[in-house]
């Protein structure tokens, strides 16, 4: 449903002013702090066609208005002009990146704080991990005649060794013919891909105890990949007027517990180069109901990725959240295909 050039002009004016002062909003203040040229009555009017098609709503306590989710839904769809961040403040991010240590857990760490100082809200950042895990390549290289170090690359460019023991004397040529054959074989392929010792057509004992230990390096792999999120931020949201109360407090650090909030992050939502913005009760049930996530993917569809955003009330500048988290992104996209090594 569309509103009218005139309510979706003054619904804009209440999100805007909310989100600023944290105070509903009243007719008479709408005319005076705008200039605008309507009558009071004229405004006090429009705002109950507002109120009874479910954008703004009236909290008991005052005479004023506040945004309904469904505003916040209809301002950020509809009517919020869209921010650019400035060179100045996008060369203060850059540089704190590039004076950090050339590694992924401080880039994470980074990302985090950069988002959480900026935007005053709580900001989490999940590990890059590529989708699968999956057989890049593999080496074995000979130790001893009954001993063999196996050497395993997985296409998020990670190195795992393991040191085999053999039943029988094996030499490095028939080690490296094994290795030709099975990365022909099982090359690109994920754990649970790959044939089993017990199948119809065996392979032999030295080969058979080699994919089996590639399957279990994959695996451990896979559960080192759990995502683990970096949370920065709290203090900063713990702030905001609407968590004084001391229930509302403990709703915000229950919504900050790892587990939870890792939960409740919609990753399956989220697309290369876009932001979503996750609003009151469309989270999940719980202490997400009042609050908004604003999130982004970065990374590469190829390699490795992550999820990186902003938890806040639902009185959130969202123009800003979301300037700063798509050029946060596109530096973390960017970091990882210089080491990753991946082109544009």
């Amino acid at each position: 449903m569309a509103l009218s050039d005139r309510r979706s002009k003054i619904l804009a004016l209440i999100v805007e002013d909310f989100v600023g002062t944290a105070m509903p909003v009243g007719s008479q203040s709408l005319v005076k702090r705008h200039t605008l040229n309507l009558s009071s009555a004229t405004v006090r009017n429009e705002m109950a066609a507002l109120e009874e098609e479910g954008m703004i709503t009236h909290p008991h306590t005052s005479a004023g208005r506040i945004p309904s989710n469904k505003g916040y839904r209809y301002y950020v769809h509809s009517l919020m002009n869209e921010r650019q961040l400035s060179l100045e403040e996008k060369v203060r991010i850059l540089h704190q990146f590039q004076q950090s240590a050339h590694e992924l857990e401080n880039w994470v760490g980074l990302a985090a704080s950069v988002l959480a100082q900026a935007v005053r809200n709580v900001a989490v950042v999940t590990e890059p991990r590529v989708g699968d895990v999956r057989l890049k390549q593999l080496q074995i290289v000979e130790v001893s005649e009954s001993r063999a170090l196996l050497i395993v690359v997985t296409n998020d460019t990670v190195v795992h060794q393991v040191t085999l023991e053999l039943e029988e004397p094996v030499s490095q040529d028939q080690l490296t013919r094994l290795a030709n054959r099975l990365n022909a074989e099982i090359g690109g392929m994920e754990a649970s891909e790959m044939p089993s010792y017990d199948e119809a057509e065996p392979f032999d004992e030295v080969e058979a105890a080699v994919v089996a230990r590639v399957k279990q390096l994959l695996r451990r792999a896979e559960e080192a990949q759990a995502s683990h999120a970096v949370i920065d931020g709290v203090r900063q949201m713990l702030r905001q007027p609407e968590f004084e109360d001391s229930d509302r407090m403990l709703d915000v650090l229950e919504a900050v517990e790892e587990r939870h909030l890792r939960q409740a992050i919609p990753a399956w939502e989220l697309s290369p180069g876009g932001v979503a913005i996750v609003i009151g009760d469309e989270n999940r049930e719980g202490p997400y109901q009042d609050m908004s996530f604003v999130l982004a993917r970065y990374g590469t569809p190829s390699g490795a990725s992550g999820v990186l955003g902003i938890l806040g009330p639902t009185r959130m500048d969202y123009a800003d959240a979301i300037s700063h988290v798509r050029y946060v992104g596109d530096v973390m996209t960017e970091l990882l295909r210089e080491f990753y090594g991946e082109q544009m």
